[in-house]
């Protein structure tokens, strides 16, 4: 298309511009140019197209001189997008004749000039500046006023080339434009579409930060009542209420809403209902675990940790956690609980399996088995680990050793029958003071009395499988036995007779020097296994620490089993009891009478040992009390913990692993141990021993290291993994052995948080990923991928 300007002059063309004429395309001329970088020019036009939309005709051909237009792309602009001069007025006559409305039905082109009385054709006068055209005026600037012979002119006017070619390029210019219309639109539908996916995204990403918070915290999401009336509508919906308070998007977004709903239009896409709250408890969940299984796949290697408890709704739920070694760190995940029926040795492998495949896990790559001692989990033949080992050898089979510490405990609970009869009545006494509101408020106001100002201590109930319950309740007794022996004597002595009188004589007897005796014997003892029970529940704890700690544990044992300590304990027990009004004996039990003889039998080793006769209570009370209970605590440590007389091939193997980790073995001349230990991991895993007597010999010569942890800081720093293969390769299956099951424990106490009685209808899924939150907290929140994974889940009719 051909492009003027407004100017006084004529118009300058180029052959290339009449070459763009004829083929109908329009480019702007020189003058063009200079009038587009002409600041004065510029304005003039502004002016001029200013002057013509105020007016009623603003394409009446006559403007062209009246206001000294010349032909540019502005102005055609504005004429098509206004389109031809056709005004519906009373047209003047002239010799009796006049312009005739219905003419403009049949010729779009036809236009009228209410100045000059005359019509014109709007394509010839805005596309056609041709030199050969230039001369043919009538039809462009000059008008046609003649009346009689207007049909006959329209006519052939319509018939030839110049309109022809005029035409066409109209109706060209016409696409152009209404083609960068559509682009323009498309361009801002997409910016629009873009803006309201953003907008979806920010609240979206809001909803997912009020869902890792409750999730995390435990807290329920629903309410009772969720109705608009509702004064309490949950914690979920009553979050976003208050956030939206403060924060503009969830603001607009609710008015959005409530909005919809007043004009009851479309439904609005709202994010709150209880179905988009369980699908972002889910993405966030199956986010976590994906990260999870990569850092898993990563490892290349792992050991599986299992447990079951009943919840809530008396179902049995087994939780499954896995440990690894990632970029030099143990890390045990949480992945999920699992409901089952039976929890015999075939259940749990079918379950096992089902979770493995579920989460991309290969058995191959199993290394360990960490669970209790259960027949069902521990069994040689049938036992969970034995199905395991039977597709796997080399996935070990470790007895979690808090668990074991604690069986040891109640074995020395049982180590003799005075042991027996203190803990028992330790559990008596915590029933009968905590068994009634009235014992137990004259406890506390006995407690007070004693120690005004401090806080009251609670007698503990004692438990079999709770680890720490025996330490407490024993501070706990230990620091209030006074006032318990106050509120029995004051029960005993009442009147009128208490209910409870009979029992509270019974147990005020019952407390005697052999009682106090052995809350003095047991309670410095427990305090020393609290400390190591915390230990080994500690998260990422290695073989190599718990063997320290228990060390450590029996240490202590053999320096407590000294006739000295226990003349401390027994001196303190004794003014105890004096002050307590208790008698102290003064007779060994059993040797009240001393007994006779028989000539016959005097010189017999039997009845010699039987009537072994001790010179004081003292030294009775130090071998057959105080020295069994250490001894057979002492036992028991080194038989679990050692794998002293047990001939466990998994034992030996896992003991083998820690002279690997010990400095002085590597360091001068060899150690005959730590060569063997070499020797029987290399016939298990099959490593090259050789090269792995060098890398040791090296690294340990290089490096200087105290524990399996700095080993592991040594090895980061410095690449360890280019330079110690085969060692790191050791270190890592090391790392990823299981030593406790208190990950799975901790899972426990969160489910009893989450699965309480009022969300006991909680399913499996939901349940899992609630659990997953509140456990790996930890783990970071890629909103992008939550949101993709929450849009992929169903067919979404918001734009996210």
């Amino acid at each position: 298309m051909p492009s003027t300007n407004i100017a006084e002059e004529g118009d300058i063309e180029t052959d290339e511009a009449a070459t763009n004429a004829a083929t109908g395309s329009v480019r702007p001329t020189d003058t063009d140019v200079v009038l587009s970088e002409d600041h004065n020019e510029e304005e003039q036009i502004n002016h001029i197209m200013s002057k013509l939309a105020a007016l009623q005709y603003p394409t009446d051909p006559t403007h062209i001189h009246t206001f000294k237009i010349k032909r540019n792309d502005r102005y055609v602009s504005m004429c098509c997008n206004v389109g031809p001069c056709q005004p519906d007025i009373p047209y003047p006559k002239t010799e009796g004749r006049s312009f005739q409305k219905q003419w403009f039905s049949a010729n779009v082109w036809l236009e009228y000039s209410p100045t000059a009385n005359s019509m014109h054709c709007f394509s010839c006068r805005l596309f056609l500046s041709d030199e050969k055209y230039k001369s043919r005026t009538a039809w462009t600037t000059d008008g046609i006023r003649k009346w009689s012979t207007a049909l006959e002119k329209i006519k052939q006017h319509s018939s030839a080339e110049m309109h022809m070619t005029s035409m066409v390029r109209w109706i060209n210019f016409q696409k152009k434009a209404l083609q960068s219309a559509f682009d323009v639109s498309d361009v801002k539908g997409v910016e629009v579409r873009e803006r309201e996916r953003q907008t979806n995204k920010e609240i979206l990403t809001r909803l997912i930060d009020l869902t890792v918070y409750l999730a995390r915290q435990g807290q329920a999401f629903r309410g009772h009542d969720e109705s608009e009336s509702s004064d309490n509508r949950g914690n979920f919906r009553e979050l976003v209420n208050v956030f939206s308070r403060y924060d503009s998007v969830l603001k607009m977004h609710l008015e959005k809403i409530a909005t919809v709903k007043a004009t009851k239009t479309r439904p609005q896409v709202s994010l709150l209902s209880n179905r988009s709250q369980n699908d972002i408890i889910a993405a966030l969940g199956t986010y976590i675990r994906k990260e999870i299984q990569c850092e898993i796949k990563e490892a290349e290697m792992y050991s599986i940790l299992l447990d079951e408890t009943s919840d809530v709704s008396h179902k049995e739920q087994v939780s499954f956690v896995v440990r690894y070694f990632h970029h030099m760190q143990i890390k045990e995940r949480f992945i999920e609980v699992c409901n089952v029926d039976t929890t015999t040795g075939q259940e749990l492998e079918n379950t096992v399996f089902l979770l493995l495949q579920k989460n991309g896990l290969e058995m191959k790559n199993m290394y360990g088995q960490g669970y209790d001692g259960a027949a069902n989990m521990s069994g040689m033949y049938k036992g969970l680990q034995a199905r395991i080992r039977a597709h796997n050898e080399k996935a070990l089979y470790v007895h979690c050793k808090a668990h074991c510490l604690n069986l040891v405990l109640v074995e020395a609970s049982k180590s003799s029958k005075h042991f027996v009869t203190f803990f028992n009545l330790v559990e008596k006494l915590y029933a009968f003071c905590s068994g009634s509101p009235k014992r137990h408020a004259a406890l506390v106001k006995f407690q007070e009395s004693l120690f005004p100002g401090q806080r009251v201590m609670e007698l503990q109930q004692l438990s079999d499988t709770r680890w720490a319950c025996r330490e407490k309740a024993l501070k706990a007794l230990q620091r209030n036995l006074k006032a318990i022996l106050m509120l029995l004597d004051d029960i005993s002595d009442s009147d009128p007779p208490n209910l409870a009188q009979g029992d509270a004589q019974m147990y005020r007897n019952a407390i005697n020097f052999m009682f106090i005796l052995c809350m003095e014997i047991t309670t410095p003892v427990f305090e020393v296994t609290a400390l190591a029970s915390d230990s080994l529940q500690e998260e990422g704890l290695d073989h190599s620490t718990a063997y320290k700690v228990i060390d450590g544990v029996l240490h202590t044992l053999q320096t407590m089993r000294s006739e000295e300590k226990f003349g401390e304990i027994f001196r303190c027990a004794s003014e105890k009891a004096e002050s307590f009004n208790i008698p102290v004996p003064t007779v060994v039990p059993g040797q009240e009478r001393k007994r006779k003889v028989p000539v016959r039998f005097q010189h017999s080793t039997t009845v010699s040992q039987v009537g072994a006769q001790f010179e004081s209570v003292e030294a009775y009370f130090r071998s057959g009390v105080y020295f069994t209970f250490l001894d057979i605590m002492t036992g028991e440590l080194n038989r679990r913990f050692k794998g002293d007389n047990t001939g466990s091939p998994t034992a030996r193997i896992i003991q083998s692993f820690q002279p690997l980790t010990v400095h002085a073995n590597w360091v001068g001349p060899p150690n005959p141990e730590a060569i063997e230990a070499v020797h029987i991991l290399y016939e298990f895993y099959g490593e090259d021993e050789d090269q792995l007597k060098t890398e040791l010999k090296v690294f340990h010569s290089s490096f200087s290291s105290k524990d399996l942890r700095e080993i592991f800081l040594i090895l980061r720093e410095n690449n360890g993994q280019l330079i110690f293969p085969a060692f790191v390769k050791m270190i890592q299956l090391y790392a990823t052995l299981p030593v406790t099951t208190a990950t799975v424990e901790r899972s426990f106490s969160k489910l009893k948080i989450i699965k309480n009685k009022l969300r006991s209808l909680c399913g499996e899924e939901r349940l899992s990923d609630l659990l997953l939150l509140a456990i790996e907290k930890d783990v970071e929140i890629n909103y992008n991928e939550v949101i993709n994974i929450y849009k992929d889940m169903a067919p979404r009719r918001m734009l996210l």
